[in-house]
């Protein structure tokens, strides 16, 4: 009888036993499929980004009467009143096709406008704005950026591209004088090419930095130029397809034109944090 009952508590423990360890089981991967996230490297074909650009700005623009005759160099912020900071809307594109190619779509846009009394006279183009005269003024840039990237170093917690991009810059700018008939607009539109580099590494199973540059100077058929587009952020990965990054972009280009048509010099800067969400598929 005694052998029987022990038999019997025996056979129980064991049952306890097992449906513990399988309960136990469950519950591991319960936490696992709640707490943990997957692979570090995202096999991913295309990603959206959004973000917001707190950009401090820094302007200076020289337009010239002819080759010969230049005009006043005149401060943006510090003659014309723009504003200094502003937030600006950026929006990418990445596709990634294959194993180790990157084709990214980009762009930004910058709308100033403002009204201030002239400390000093200026000459811009072949109009001559007076000391003490009210003029209305707006300074418009549009980008519209592609690149192209190859991935020549890949792993599971690493990666680094070179590209080459074009940066297609539409630049407006436009003087009033407000007390009297006096008008000055200048526009022109130019491709910027790039060339780059880029790269990424994951600190965690959430978290990652990554970091690009871009970068060119030519000079060519009376124009000489330089662009520079960095950018080096952190982001945080809430699942498998969607992060968010905080970073800091620097961006400038500086034109010097001695083309006879249309000479003049215009020098932007424009720096600051980035906050931006990212979706991939």
């Amino acid at each position: 009888m005694r052998n029987r009952e022990f038999s019997c508590f025996c056979v129980f423990l064991v049952g306890v036993v097992a449906w513990s360890a399988s309960a136990a089981q469950q519950a591991r991967s319960r936490t696992t499929l709640v707490e943990e996230p997957p692979a570090l490297v995202i096999e991913d074909r295309l990603r959206l980004e959004i973000g917001a650009f707190g950009a401090v700005l820094d302007t200076v623009v020289r337009i010239d009467q002819s080759s010969a005759v230049r005009g006043t160099e005149v401060s943006g912020e510090g003659d014309l009143g723009l504003a200094s900071a502003k937030v600006l809307p950026q929006l990418e594109l990445t596709l990634l096709p294959g194993e180790r190619n990157l084709i990214r779509l980009g762009s930004m846009s910058l709308r100033r406008s403002a009204q201030a009394g002239l400390s000093r006279s200026i000459a811009f183009d072949d109009q001559l704005y007076l000391a003490n005269e009210r003029v209305a003024s707006t300074l418009d840039l549009a980008m519209f950026g592609l690149t192209y990237g190859y991935q020549f170093l890949k792993n599971e917690r690493f990666d680094l591209a070179a590209t080459v991009g074009v940066q297609i810059a539409e630049l407006e700018v436009n003087a009033i004088v407000i007390n009297r008939v006096l008008r000055e607009a200048e526009s022109g539109v130019a491709p910027l090419p790039l060339l780059g580099i880029e790269g990424r590494a994951f600190l965690g199973r959430r978290w990652s930095i990554e970091g690009r540059v871009q970068y060119l100077k030519l000079d060519i058929n009376e124009v000489a130029g330089s662009v520079l587009d960095a950018r080096l952020a952190a982001l945080w990965r809430w699942n498998p397809h969607l992060a968010a990054g905080l970073g800091y972009r620097s961006f400038s280009i500086a034109v010097e034109s001695r083309d006879a048509g249309n000479p003049g010099r215009v020098d932007l800067s424009i720096a600051g944090p980035v906050l931006f969400l990212r979706a991939s598929l």
